[in-house]
């Protein structure tokens, strides 16, 4: 029996030796940290941080008017309460809409560079492994252990660098 268990593994260990190069690849660590990811990040800040600063803006706003009304509406007349509050009314919608806004046009712009983003690592990744004479690379996704000897992912980063 166990004979039959050491010419079994004898076997194995050539027929995964005859396999090639194996390596892994982190892709969550590729995405966060590769240059194109990060120039994305920097487009996404530069595409909408006046928008968020605008918002945030009028956030102050509005918690300066609602301060202001409770501060002095003891001596308001019943008119200028009202105006008060309807003015505190429409900035809120204002707020709310314009903050849903932003976040819908933010998630868009975030999926589209994401994408490009994933055909750029994917592209590389492809590249690498057929110049380095690869067979397989694999994400953590797809493997349930590697060790890090065969992690290639500061290698397809300076890659990426390029």
């Amino acid at each position: 029996m166990k004979l039959t268990t050491l010419i079994l593994l004898a076997v194995l260990s050539g027929n995964l030796q005859a396999a090639g190069k194996n390596a892994f690849i982190n892709s969550q660590e590729l995405i966060q940290k590769s240059p194109q990811a990060i120039a994305a990040n920097k487009r996404l800040q530069q595409e909408f941080g006046e928008r968020e600063q605008s918002l945030r803006t009028l956030a102050q706003n509005i918690q300066q008017m609602e301060k202001t009304y409770q501060n002095d509406s003891a001596v308001m007349s019943g008119e200028q309460k009202k105006k008060a509050e309807d003015s505190i009314v429409q900035n809120k919608r204002r707020f709310q809409f314009e903050q849903q806004s932003l976040k819908e046009d933010l998630q868009s712009k975030q999926r589209e560079l994401l994408q490009e983003v994933q055909v750029a690592i994917r592209t590389v990744i492809k590249d690498y492994g057929e110049k380095q004479g690869y067979e397989f690379i694999f994400t953590e996704a797809g493997v349930a252990y590697a060790n890090d000897a065969v992690d290639i992912t500061e290698e397809i980063l300076r890659e990426l660098d390029k």
